[in-house]
């Protein structure tokens, strides 16, 4: 069950300068994650998803508004949060493990108490007997279940990903993202999804937030009311279909889909 509001993003507009002019990736987004909850963020290619991670985390300023974590405004990078990209970044010359390993070294925390954690973690993901391989080992999947190992590992109360599952195939999408829903389930962690996948974001999510093409607004909020833990085969299930449906034409109204016309 979710708590008191953990994540606040108000009124947050960032601009970019270019040599062509200003470019807006984001114009007055407000939003707010409660403690525990698990919040999707969909929207078309642009819409400032990506910005709103680097927010997030510290490593970008907002141009106007204010982000806040554990009421705390964001002004500087953040220690307390657990990021997973869109690749692994993993190191080729560290096994698997010493990869999970390496979020703590950067700390300055002693890894030593802390390997039997990462190899329970590890374990989490399905990657029980591969702790010693290296990243040209594993497969695409595999790599990224250790980026989210190392994103763990020193228990951060929220977890951002930024559309962590891109490049893999769909069976393997399929286990990761339910993978993720035990993990959230087990630690309650505050997590903000980021992805392209509207099936995704609704099996996942207590609320998916819909963001408008560039300039990237909040276009909508919905929350989604399935029962958890939620299985493969909940996407049969009609209401997810409703949701779905939802948000498909938020996009259709904002121009982002177009459906085939003039076929009966």
């Amino acid at each position: 069950m979710a708590g008191g509001k953990f994540v606040d993003v108000a009124e947050v507009s960032r601009r970019f300068r270019t040599p062509l002019g200003d470019i807006a990736a984001l114009e007055a987004v407000s939003f707010d994650v409660r403690a525990g909850e698990f919040v999707s963020i969909v929207g078309p290619s642009g819409c400032g998803k990506s910005t709103l991670v680097m927010l997030l985390a510290g490593l970008l300023a907002p141009t106007s508004g204010a982000v806040s974590i554990g009421g705390l405004v964001v002004d500087r990078p953040q220690t307390n949060l657990g990021i997973v990209f869109q690749s692994p970044v993993l190191l080729a010359w560290r096994s698997a493990l010493d990869n999970v390993l390496l979020q703590l070294e950067m700390r300055g925390i002693p890894t030593a108490p802390h390997r039997e954690r990462a190899r329970t973690l590890l374990g989490s993901v399905g990657l029980d007997g591969f702790e010693h391989r290296y990243p040209h080992e594993l497969s695409g999947g595999m790599r990224q279940r250790v980026s989210i190992c190392r994103a763990l590992i020193h228990d951060p109360p929220l977890l951002v990903m930024d559309e962590p599952f891109g490049a893999l195939d769909a069976l393997t999408r399929d286990q990761i993202t339910l993978d993720i829903q035990r993990i959230w389930a087990r630690g309650q962690k505050t997590v903000v999804f980021i992805t392209h996948s509207i099936t995704e974001a609704v099996f996942l999510s207590d609320r998916v937030l819909v963001m408008t093409p560039r300039p990237g607004r909040v276009d909508t909020l919905i929350e989604v009311d399935l029962p958890r833990p939620r299985r493969l085969a909940v996407r049969e299930d009609p209401r997810f279909a409703a949701y779905t449906r939802q948000i498909h034409d938020r996009f259709l109204a904002r121009g982002v889909l177009r459906d085939i016309e003039g076929v009966a």
